[in-house]
């Protein structure tokens, strides 16, 4: 009897990384269309790419692809991070959308409210050790602005860098895995 279990879990196993083989060919071969974030700033990896920024339609709770460096100044950034995203290459970023225009972002200390609701914590220093500069702003966010933040606690996101234009927005993606 525990055989058959142990057979089925196997199998079950196999179904999961055939599929996520797939799903990583299908993105190398479809980049237009697929996503793959190698970091741990956002609980899932792979994303669909929705085409047309649909910037009107953007709300608290979407994932978005975005340039910080075309974003923002460099001279805003951490000089070691814009090396960091030079060296690599590629300066996409994936976020999602914590606070939208509009809706009201409370800054107490270290924490982000959106509608009194705590969507981040922010850090005092990097894992690296260095002192973050953590963004300050409470009150309505503008029209075409955004607060973007990650899943995990070292996401580099709008509680550094402050927030993102809509206009800078690439794409919409939808997470999958």
């Amino acid at each position: 009897m525990a055989s058959n279990n142990n057979k089925t879990t196997k199998w079950t196993k196999l179904k999961i990384f055939i599929l996520i083989i797939l799903i990583l060919i299908a993105g190398t071969a479809l980049p237009n269309y697929f996503a793959v974030t190698t970091t741990a700033s956002l609980n899932k990896r792979i994303y669909f790419i929705k085409k047309g920024k649909q910037i009107e339609k953007l709300k608290t709770g979407d994932y978005v692809i975005f340039s910080l460096l075309k974003s923002k100044q460099e001279n805003d950034l951490p000089a070691k991070l814009v090396r960091m995203i030079e060296n690599d290459g590629e300066d996409s970023q994936i976020k999602r959308i914590g606070c939208s225009a509009g809706e009201e972002i409370t800054n107490i200390g270290n924490e982000y409210y959106c509608k009194h609701e705590l969507i981040a914590r922010a850090k005092d220093y990097s894992l690296g050790g260095e002192r973050l500069k953590k963004f300050k702003f409470s009150g309505k966010i503008e029209e075409g602005d955004m607060f973007l933040v990650g899943d995990h606690v070292d996401s580099y996101d709008s509680r550094y860098f402050g927030f993102i234009k809509a206009k800078d927005i690439i794409a919409t993606v939808y997470p999958l895995l």
